[in-house]
Protein backbone atom coordinates (compact mmCIF):
# COMPACT_ATOMS: atom_id res chain seq x y z
CA UNK A 1 0.00 0.00 0.00
CA UNK A 2 1.15 3.71 -0.83
CA UNK A 3 1.95 6.05 2.09
CA UNK A 4 -0.32 8.35 2.81
CA UNK A 5 -0.01 11.61 0.94
CA UNK A 6 -0.69 14.88 3.11
CA UNK A 7 -1.62 18.04 1.64
CA UNK A 8 -1.38 21.50 3.55
CA UNK A 9 -2.20 24.88 2.18
CA UNK A 10 -3.60 27.80 3.76
CA UNK A 11 -6.40 29.91 2.05
CA UNK A 12 -6.31 33.64 3.20
CA UNK A 13 -9.11 35.10 1.56
CA UNK A 14 -11.03 38.51 1.79
CA UNK A 15 -13.93 39.48 4.69
CA UNK A 16 -16.54 39.00 1.72
CA UNK A 17 -15.35 35.26 1.38
CA UNK A 18 -14.64 33.98 5.26
CA UNK A 19 -15.78 30.01 4.97
CA UNK A 20 -13.17 30.08 1.99
CA UNK A 21 -10.62 30.93 5.03
CA UNK A 22 -10.15 28.09 6.78
CA UNK A 23 -6.67 26.43 6.57
CA UNK A 24 -7.26 23.65 4.39
CA UNK A 25 -5.76 20.30 5.24
CA UNK A 26 -6.77 17.70 3.26
CA UNK A 27 -5.38 14.13 3.97
CA UNK A 28 -5.49 12.50 0.34
CA UNK A 29 -5.32 8.48 -0.23
CA UNK A 30 -2.13 7.31 -2.12
CA UNK A 31 -3.15 7.94 -6.00
CA UNK A 32 -4.92 4.63 -7.70
CA UNK A 33 -2.33 2.39 -9.67
CA UNK A 34 -3.39 0.46 -12.44
CA UNK A 35 -7.31 1.45 -12.34
CA UNK A 36 -8.27 1.75 -15.83
CA UNK A 37 -8.39 -0.43 -18.94
CA UNK A 38 -7.61 -2.92 -21.50
CA UNK A 39 -9.54 -5.94 -21.41
CA UNK A 40 -6.64 -7.85 -21.98
CA UNK A 41 -5.63 -6.23 -18.41
CA UNK A 42 -7.00 -8.46 -15.40
CA UNK A 43 -9.08 -6.53 -12.60
CA UNK A 44 -7.73 -4.25 -9.08
CA UNK A 45 -8.56 -5.97 -5.70
CA UNK A 46 -11.95 -3.18 -5.53
CA UNK A 47 -13.65 -5.01 -9.34
CA UNK A 48 -12.27 -2.00 -11.04
CA UNK A 49 -10.45 -2.88 -15.05
CA UNK A 50 -7.24 -2.40 -14.71
CA UNK A 51 -4.54 -1.37 -17.53
CA UNK A 52 -0.65 -1.17 -17.95
CA UNK A 53 1.78 1.17 -18.56
CA UNK A 54 0.69 4.37 -21.19
CA UNK A 55 1.75 3.21 -24.69
CA UNK A 56 5.62 4.56 -25.89
CA UNK A 57 5.66 6.61 -28.58
CA UNK A 58 3.27 9.65 -27.52
CA UNK A 59 2.89 12.98 -28.75
CA UNK A 60 4.20 15.06 -25.84
CA UNK A 61 0.66 17.54 -24.71
CA UNK A 62 0.51 20.75 -25.97
CA UNK A 63 0.89 23.82 -23.36
CA UNK A 64 -1.96 25.94 -22.66
CA UNK A 65 -1.85 28.59 -24.54
CA UNK A 66 -1.76 32.44 -23.81
CA UNK A 67 -4.16 33.26 -23.99
CA UNK A 68 -6.75 30.69 -23.85
CA UNK A 69 -9.41 31.11 -26.58
CA UNK A 70 -11.22 27.50 -25.96
CA UNK A 71 -15.13 26.77 -26.40
CA UNK A 72 -17.15 23.83 -25.18
CA UNK A 73 -18.34 21.17 -27.39
CA UNK A 74 -20.98 19.12 -25.15
CA UNK A 75 -21.87 15.41 -26.03
CA UNK A 76 -25.16 15.91 -27.58
CA UNK A 77 -23.50 17.83 -29.90
CA UNK A 78 -21.59 15.60 -32.14
CA UNK A 79 -24.47 13.20 -30.85
CA UNK A 80 -28.35 13.36 -29.92
CA UNK A 81 -30.51 10.75 -28.89
CA UNK A 82 -33.06 9.94 -31.71
CA UNK A 83 -30.93 11.45 -34.08
CA UNK A 84 -32.01 10.71 -37.47
CA UNK A 85 -28.96 9.38 -38.70
CA UNK A 86 -25.89 7.77 -37.18
CA UNK A 87 -22.48 10.21 -36.38
CA UNK A 88 -19.79 9.88 -39.09
CA UNK A 89 -16.16 10.61 -38.49
CA UNK A 90 -17.24 13.47 -40.98
CA UNK A 91 -19.25 15.26 -38.09
CA UNK A 92 -16.17 15.07 -35.74
CA UNK A 93 -14.33 16.64 -38.73
CA UNK A 94 -16.17 19.32 -39.20
CA UNK A 95 -16.77 20.38 -35.72
CA UNK A 96 -13.01 20.50 -35.41
CA UNK A 97 -12.50 22.64 -38.37
CA UNK A 98 -15.62 25.27 -37.51
CA UNK A 99 -13.35 25.47 -34.22
CA UNK A 100 -10.83 26.09 -35.86
CA UNK A 101 -11.71 28.72 -38.03
CA UNK A 102 -13.49 30.60 -35.27
CA UNK A 103 -10.43 31.61 -34.04
CA UNK A 104 -10.04 28.96 -31.11
CA UNK A 105 -6.94 27.48 -29.68
CA UNK A 106 -8.03 25.45 -27.26
CA UNK A 107 -11.41 22.51 -28.16
CA UNK A 108 -13.23 21.24 -24.03
CA UNK A 109 -14.52 17.74 -25.98
CA UNK A 110 -16.88 16.37 -23.60
CA UNK A 111 -16.38 12.59 -22.72
CA UNK A 112 -18.75 11.85 -19.82
CA UNK A 113 -21.71 12.88 -18.80
CA UNK A 114 -24.52 10.93 -16.60
CA UNK A 115 -21.67 7.89 -15.28
CA UNK A 116 -22.16 7.21 -19.32
CA UNK A 117 -19.18 8.27 -21.75
CA UNK A 118 -18.45 8.94 -24.95
CA UNK A 119 -15.24 6.63 -26.35
CA UNK A 120 -15.09 3.21 -26.02
CA UNK A 121 -14.34 2.37 -22.24
CA UNK A 122 -13.65 -0.39 -20.34
CA UNK A 123 -14.98 1.11 -17.11
CA UNK A 124 -18.61 2.90 -18.21
CA UNK A 125 -21.20 2.11 -20.96
CA UNK A 126 -21.76 4.94 -23.69
CA UNK A 127 -24.22 7.47 -22.89
CA UNK A 128 -27.85 7.51 -24.08
CA UNK A 129 -26.59 10.42 -26.76
CA UNK A 130 -24.97 7.24 -28.69
CA UNK A 131 -27.97 4.84 -28.12
CA UNK A 132 -25.57 3.07 -25.46
CA UNK A 133 -23.86 1.73 -27.92
CA UNK A 134 -20.66 2.21 -29.96
CA UNK A 135 -21.32 4.27 -33.12
CA UNK A 136 -18.51 2.15 -35.22
CA UNK A 137 -15.77 3.85 -34.19
CA UNK A 138 -13.78 6.42 -31.36
CA UNK A 139 -15.13 9.80 -31.24
CA UNK A 140 -12.70 11.16 -28.51
CA UNK A 141 -9.51 9.48 -30.70
CA UNK A 142 -10.74 10.65 -33.87
CA UNK A 143 -11.42 14.07 -32.13
CA UNK A 144 -7.86 14.78 -30.84
CA UNK A 145 -5.95 13.70 -34.18
CA UNK A 146 -8.15 16.36 -35.77
CA UNK A 147 -7.73 19.25 -33.13
CA UNK A 148 -3.96 18.11 -33.12
CA UNK A 149 -3.70 18.21 -37.15
CA UNK A 150 -4.99 21.45 -36.91
CA UNK A 151 -2.72 23.12 -34.20
CA UNK A 152 -5.04 23.44 -31.53
CA UNK A 153 -4.99 22.07 -28.31
CA UNK A 154 -7.65 19.58 -27.01
CA UNK A 155 -8.79 18.98 -23.20
CA UNK A 156 -11.00 16.18 -22.14
CA UNK A 157 -14.05 17.56 -20.27
CA UNK A 158 -15.46 15.38 -17.37
CA UNK A 159 -18.57 15.43 -15.48
CA UNK A 160 -17.29 14.56 -12.04
CA UNK A 161 -20.35 13.62 -9.48
CA UNK A 162 -23.32 13.36 -11.69
CA UNK A 163 -24.55 9.30 -11.93
CA UNK A 164 -27.43 9.52 -13.63
CA UNK A 165 -30.22 12.16 -14.97
CA UNK A 166 -33.74 12.07 -15.53
CA UNK A 167 -37.18 10.58 -13.99
CA UNK A 168 -36.44 7.25 -15.58
CA UNK A 169 -33.41 5.12 -14.06
CA UNK A 170 -31.11 3.45 -17.23
CA UNK A 171 -32.18 0.81 -18.86
CA UNK A 172 -28.52 -1.12 -18.41
CA UNK A 173 -28.23 -2.97 -15.20
CA UNK A 174 -23.96 -2.25 -15.13
CA UNK A 175 -24.61 1.63 -15.26
CA UNK A 176 -23.95 3.10 -11.86
CA UNK A 177 -27.10 3.91 -10.92
CA UNK A 178 -28.22 0.08 -10.68
CA UNK A 179 -25.16 -1.49 -10.13
CA UNK A 180 -23.81 0.81 -7.69
CA UNK A 181 -26.86 2.02 -5.71
CA UNK A 182 -25.32 2.34 -2.52
CA UNK A 183 -23.12 5.02 -4.16
CA UNK A 184 -25.73 7.46 -4.33
CA UNK A 185 -26.74 10.04 -1.94
CA UNK A 186 -28.75 8.75 1.14
CA UNK A 187 -30.84 11.38 3.97
CA UNK A 188 -30.83 10.10 7.51
CA UNK A 189 -34.00 8.38 7.30
CA UNK A 190 -32.06 5.69 4.49
CA UNK A 191 -34.23 7.45 1.60
CA UNK A 192 -32.13 8.17 -1.75
CA UNK A 193 -32.08 11.02 -4.03
CA UNK A 194 -34.72 10.77 -5.80
CA UNK A 195 -34.71 10.97 -9.69
CA UNK A 196 -35.50 14.08 -11.22
CA UNK A 197 -35.06 16.16 -14.24
CA UNK A 198 -31.71 16.90 -13.33
CA UNK A 199 -28.66 15.33 -11.80
CA UNK A 200 -28.97 12.61 -9.58
CA UNK A 201 -25.20 12.45 -7.90
CA UNK A 202 -22.30 10.30 -6.13
CA UNK A 203 -21.33 10.17 -2.94
CA UNK A 204 -17.58 11.91 -2.76
CA UNK A 205 -17.15 11.15 0.74
CA UNK A 206 -16.92 7.30 0.02
CA UNK A 207 -12.99 6.10 -0.72
CA UNK A 208 -14.09 3.90 -3.49
CA UNK A 209 -16.37 6.44 -4.97
CA UNK A 210 -13.14 8.84 -5.66
CA UNK A 211 -10.98 5.52 -6.56
CA UNK A 212 -13.77 5.00 -9.26
CA UNK A 213 -14.20 8.72 -10.80
CA UNK A 214 -9.72 8.99 -10.63
CA UNK A 215 -9.72 5.36 -12.59
CA UNK A 216 -11.94 6.65 -15.38
CA UNK A 217 -9.45 9.98 -15.64
CA UNK A 218 -6.71 7.29 -15.52
CA UNK A 219 -8.25 5.52 -18.61
CA UNK A 220 -8.46 8.47 -20.48
CA UNK A 221 -4.57 9.96 -20.11
CA UNK A 222 -3.27 6.47 -20.44
CA UNK A 223 -5.37 5.84 -23.65
CA UNK A 224 -5.27 9.19 -25.05
CA UNK A 225 -3.07 12.07 -26.35
CA UNK A 226 -5.31 14.56 -24.54
CA UNK A 227 -3.70 17.50 -23.67
CA UNK A 228 -5.59 18.07 -20.51
CA UNK A 229 -8.33 17.32 -18.37
CA UNK A 230 -10.79 19.48 -17.94
CA UNK A 231 -13.16 18.91 -14.79
CA UNK A 232 -16.95 19.82 -14.78
CA UNK A 233 -19.20 19.63 -12.12
CA UNK A 234 -16.51 18.63 -9.20
CA UNK A 235 -19.20 19.70 -6.78
CA UNK A 236 -22.32 18.63 -4.78
CA UNK A 237 -24.68 19.06 -7.86
CA UNK A 238 -27.94 18.99 -5.69
CA UNK A 239 -29.78 21.91 -7.67
CA UNK A 240 -33.02 20.98 -7.37
CA UNK A 241 -33.03 18.93 -4.24
CA UNK A 242 -34.46 20.98 -1.22
CA UNK A 243 -32.22 21.45 1.79
CA UNK A 244 -29.75 18.69 0.04
CA UNK A 245 -26.93 20.40 1.73
CA UNK A 246 -28.49 19.96 5.37
CA UNK A 247 -30.01 16.50 4.02
CA UNK A 248 -27.01 14.69 2.24
CA UNK A 249 -24.99 12.67 3.02
CA UNK A 250 -25.97 11.45 5.62
CA UNK A 251 -25.97 7.14 5.08
CA UNK A 252 -24.53 5.76 8.31
CA UNK A 253 -21.01 5.03 6.03
CA UNK A 254 -20.60 8.55 5.35
CA UNK A 255 -21.21 9.48 9.19
CA UNK A 256 -18.78 6.79 10.44
CA UNK A 257 -16.00 7.70 8.16
CA UNK A 258 -16.30 11.27 9.18
CA UNK A 259 -16.67 10.92 13.02
CA UNK A 260 -13.45 8.34 12.17
CA UNK A 261 -11.61 11.24 11.00
CA UNK A 262 -12.61 13.91 13.08
CA UNK A 263 -14.57 12.70 16.41
CA UNK A 264 -16.89 14.45 15.42
CA UNK A 265 -21.02 14.05 14.31
CA UNK A 266 -22.68 16.75 11.46
CA UNK A 267 -24.60 18.48 13.81
CA UNK A 268 -21.72 19.27 16.69
CA UNK A 269 -20.17 21.67 14.20
CA UNK A 270 -21.69 22.42 10.92
CA UNK A 271 -18.68 24.65 9.45
CA UNK A 272 -16.39 21.42 10.42
CA UNK A 273 -19.26 19.03 8.70
CA UNK A 274 -18.91 21.69 5.71
CA UNK A 275 -15.36 21.76 5.49
CA UNK A 276 -14.55 18.18 5.84
CA UNK A 277 -16.95 17.19 2.97
CA UNK A 278 -15.68 19.97 0.92
CA UNK A 279 -12.26 17.88 1.28
CA UNK A 280 -13.51 14.88 0.01
CA UNK A 281 -14.56 16.86 -3.62
CA UNK A 282 -10.50 18.48 -2.97
CA UNK A 283 -9.25 14.79 -2.28
CA UNK A 284 -10.77 13.59 -5.85
CA UNK A 285 -8.88 16.98 -8.07
CA UNK A 286 -5.87 16.05 -6.04
CA UNK A 287 -5.79 12.46 -6.82
CA UNK A 288 -7.00 13.52 -10.61
CA UNK A 289 -3.54 15.63 -10.32
CA UNK A 290 -1.45 12.75 -9.19
CA UNK A 291 -2.55 10.29 -11.94
CA UNK A 292 -2.52 12.82 -14.44
CA UNK A 293 1.40 13.93 -13.57
CA UNK A 294 2.32 10.35 -13.89
CA UNK A 295 0.20 8.73 -16.67
CA UNK A 296 0.55 12.03 -18.83
CA UNK A 297 3.36 14.04 -17.58
CA UNK A 298 2.84 17.75 -18.98
CA UNK A 299 -0.74 17.50 -19.62
CA UNK A 300 -3.19 19.80 -17.96
CA UNK A 301 -5.97 19.91 -14.97
CA UNK A 302 -8.26 22.60 -15.54
CA UNK A 303 -11.78 23.19 -14.27
CA UNK A 304 -15.39 24.60 -14.74
CA UNK A 305 -16.57 26.36 -11.89
CA UNK A 306 -19.61 28.10 -10.08
CA UNK A 307 -19.97 32.12 -11.17
CA UNK A 308 -18.49 33.02 -7.84
CA UNK A 309 -16.15 31.40 -4.89
CA UNK A 310 -18.40 32.54 -2.30
CA UNK A 311 -21.49 30.80 -3.66
CA UNK A 312 -19.98 27.91 -4.93
CA UNK A 313 -18.92 27.02 -1.08
CA UNK A 314 -21.85 27.96 0.46
CA UNK A 315 -23.98 26.35 -1.86
CA UNK A 316 -22.03 23.56 -3.13
CA UNK A 317 -18.88 23.13 -1.29
CA UNK A 318 -16.81 23.67 -4.23
CA UNK A 319 -13.47 25.16 -3.21
CA UNK A 320 -11.52 26.04 -5.90
CA UNK A 321 -9.72 28.85 -4.52
CA UNK A 322 -7.96 26.52 -2.57
CA UNK A 323 -7.39 24.49 -5.51
CA UNK A 324 -5.59 27.05 -6.86
CA UNK A 325 -3.54 28.49 -4.40
CA UNK A 326 -2.72 24.55 -3.56
CA UNK A 327 -1.66 24.23 -7.27
CA UNK A 328 -3.76 20.97 -7.68
CA UNK A 329 -5.20 23.14 -11.12
CA UNK A 330 -4.08 24.71 -13.80
CA UNK A 331 -6.10 27.25 -14.13
CA UNK A 332 -10.14 27.49 -13.37
CA UNK A 333 -12.95 28.43 -15.37
CA UNK A 334 -16.16 30.38 -14.02
CA UNK A 335 -19.36 30.25 -15.49
CA UNK A 336 -19.68 33.33 -15.62
CA UNK A 337 -22.79 33.12 -17.59
CA UNK A 338 -25.18 36.43 -18.13
CA UNK A 339 -26.21 38.95 -20.57
CA UNK A 340 -24.67 41.98 -18.12
CA UNK A 341 -21.62 43.49 -18.35
CA UNK A 342 -21.50 44.56 -15.04
CA UNK A 343 -22.95 41.15 -13.50
CA UNK A 344 -20.06 39.53 -15.37
CA UNK A 345 -17.44 41.88 -14.18
CA UNK A 346 -18.29 41.04 -10.68
CA UNK A 347 -18.77 37.65 -11.25
CA UNK A 348 -15.09 37.61 -12.62
CA UNK A 349 -13.43 39.72 -9.89
CA UNK A 350 -14.76 38.03 -7.31
CA UNK A 351 -12.18 34.87 -8.43
CA UNK A 352 -9.01 37.19 -9.29
CA UNK A 353 -9.45 39.05 -5.67
CA UNK A 354 -9.37 35.75 -3.60
CA UNK A 355 -6.90 34.21 -6.10
CA UNK A 356 -4.40 36.79 -7.57
CA UNK A 357 -1.90 36.08 -10.30
CA UNK A 358 -3.60 32.53 -10.74
CA UNK A 359 -4.39 31.79 -14.33
CA UNK A 360 -8.62 32.50 -14.43
CA UNK A 361 -10.03 32.03 -17.38
CA UNK A 362 -13.99 33.43 -17.92
CA UNK A 363 -16.32 31.10 -18.95
CA UNK A 364 -18.81 33.43 -21.38
CA UNK A 365 -22.27 32.38 -21.80
CA UNK A 366 -23.06 32.99 -25.45
CA UNK A 367 -26.25 30.89 -25.06
CA UNK A 368 -27.53 34.42 -23.09
CA UNK A 369 -26.74 36.70 -25.86
CA UNK A 370 -29.57 38.44 -27.75
CA UNK A 371 -27.39 41.24 -29.08
CA UNK A 372 -24.24 41.53 -30.78
CA UNK A 373 -22.87 44.40 -27.97
CA UNK A 374 -23.64 41.60 -25.16
CA UNK A 375 -21.11 39.49 -26.57
CA UNK A 376 -18.79 42.25 -27.61
CA UNK A 377 -18.63 43.70 -24.30
CA UNK A 378 -17.67 40.69 -22.86
CA UNK A 379 -15.02 39.63 -25.07
CA UNK A 380 -13.63 43.42 -24.65
CA UNK A 381 -13.94 42.51 -20.89
CA UNK A 382 -11.35 39.25 -21.46
CA UNK A 383 -9.37 41.03 -23.39
CA UNK A 384 -8.50 43.86 -20.69
CA UNK A 385 -8.03 41.08 -18.46
CA UNK A 386 -5.43 39.51 -20.55
CA UNK A 387 -7.00 37.79 -23.04
CA UNK A 388 -8.07 34.09 -21.66
CA UNK A 389 -11.75 32.99 -22.37
CA UNK A 390 -14.43 30.03 -22.94
CA UNK A 391 -17.43 30.09 -25.16
CA UNK A 392 -20.06 28.24 -23.81
CA UNK A 393 -20.97 26.69 -25.88
CA UNK A 394 -20.48 25.22 -30.07
CA UNK A 395 -24.30 24.96 -29.67
CA UNK A 396 -24.47 28.79 -29.82
CA UNK A 397 -22.58 29.20 -32.88
CA UNK A 398 -23.42 26.54 -35.09
CA UNK A 399 -26.18 23.67 -35.34
CA UNK A 400 -25.58 20.67 -34.21
CA UNK A 401 -26.58 17.29 -33.66
CA UNK A 402 -29.29 18.05 -31.30
CA UNK A 403 -31.11 20.34 -34.24
CA UNK A 404 -31.33 16.72 -36.05
CA UNK A 405 -33.41 15.38 -33.59
CA UNK A 406 -36.92 14.68 -34.28
CA UNK A 407 -39.42 17.29 -32.10
CA UNK A 408 -36.75 19.04 -30.30
CA UNK A 409 -37.14 22.19 -29.00
CA UNK A 410 -36.32 25.09 -31.38
CA UNK A 411 -32.79 25.82 -31.53
CA UNK A 412 -31.21 28.79 -31.67
CA UNK A 413 -32.12 30.94 -35.37
CA UNK A 414 -29.62 30.93 -37.90
CA UNK A 415 -29.42 34.21 -37.79
CA UNK A 416 -28.51 34.82 -33.89
CA UNK A 417 -25.99 32.00 -34.48
CA UNK A 418 -24.19 34.16 -37.33
CA UNK A 419 -24.79 37.19 -35.14
CA UNK A 420 -22.29 36.15 -32.58
CA UNK A 421 -19.86 33.97 -34.77
CA UNK A 422 -19.54 37.06 -36.70
CA UNK A 423 -18.57 39.14 -33.50
CA UNK A 424 -16.20 36.15 -31.89
CA UNK A 425 -14.31 35.48 -35.59
CA UNK A 426 -14.05 39.44 -35.49
CA UNK A 427 -12.77 39.41 -31.99
CA UNK A 428 -10.69 36.44 -32.32
CA UNK A 429 -9.16 36.51 -35.84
Amino acid sequence: MKPTRVLRSRVVCNPVCVLLAACLTVTVLGSVAGLTGCRSGGTSGGGLPTIGLPRLGRAQPRPMCRPVRGVWVARFHYRAAGDVREITAADVREIIERCAQLGCNTVLWQVRGEGTVSYPSRIEPWGREFGFASPGFDPLALAVQEAHKRGLRIEAWFNVMPGWRGLAPPPMPGQLYNAHPDWFMYDAAGRRQPLNKDYVILNPCRPEVRRYIVSLVDEIVSRYDVDGVHLDYVRYAWDVAKSAKQSYPRDGRTLTLYYRETGKRPDDDAAAWDHWRANQLTRIVDDARATINRRRPGATLTAAVYHTPTEAYELYLQNSVAWLRAGLVDAVMPMAYTDQLVVFDRYLRSYHELAPGRRIIPGVGLFKHQYADQTRDQLSRCQAWGGDLALFSYGSLFPTAEDRTPNAAPADPPALRQMRRDVVTGFLR
